[in-house]
């Protein structure tokens, strides 16, 4: 069996700060209650970073995969969040008839700690053609990572530079499909592997 390398400080800090994020973010999830009010109109599933432990910033991924995506449903749904007193902002966008084929919204939420957390919510139907790929990703991804990898990815994500614009799953391909393990070796490796819009790879 192979020994996981011995962290070093940083590493440790990086990775205590994804586990702290996602705690603060499950915490968020229960006080506003994502999930239940969401559950009215559709089936919610957590994606993103804070389904598997990389998070770098206060930002929480949600899909609703209901009969179809129905707009005035989801804007009654909306409407709670937006009494809430933390809420600050909601946007929508209808994207039905783009590449994404369903309903977002974003929200932007104050917690009690004052850290401002963005929500985004996508509405799709259980027939979109991509229905449920993110839950498998995310499952993969729960499988596929390693203490090193998680290193390897906190480090890449903590140091992308603000005008290069990354799709968080490129440094995900990167680190387990092709071993990748510095911010440097990425901005390399970006530039002969391209962000495509949607993405199949999956660990």
């Amino acid at each position: 069996m192979k020994k996981e390398p011995k962290a070093s400080s940083m590493e440790k800090a990086r990775l205590e700060k994804a586990e702290e994020l996602q705690r603060q973010a499950l915490g968020v999830i229960e006080e506003i209650g994502l999930l239940t009010k969401w559950e009215q109109v559709g089936k919610p599933i957590l994606v993103g970073s804070v389904r598997f432990g990389l998070m770098t910033t206060p930002n929480i991924d949600l899909e609703i995969y209901a009969e179809r995506s129905d707009i005035k449903a989801g804007f009654e749904v909306i409407q709670k969040f937006a009494l809430l007193p933390g809420v600050k902002k909601v946007r929508y966008s209808n994207e039905l008839k783009t590449i994404h084929e369903g309903l977002y919204w974003r929200i932007d939420y104050v917690d009690e700690k004052s850290v401002a957390w963005s929500i985004d919510n996508w509405m799709l139907s259980h027939y979109h053609p991509h229905a449920g790929v993110a839950d498998k990703f995310a499952r993969a991804m729960e499988r596929a990572l390693t203490l090193e990898t998680r290193h390897h990815i906190l480090e890449i994500k903590a140091n992308i530079p603000p005008e290069l614009e990354v799709r968080r799953r490129d440094v995900y391909k990167a680190v387990l499909r092709d071993g990748i393990e510095t911010s440097y070796e990425f901005q390399q490796w970006i530039k002969e592997n391209p962000s495509v819009e949607i993405e199949h790879w999956r660990p």
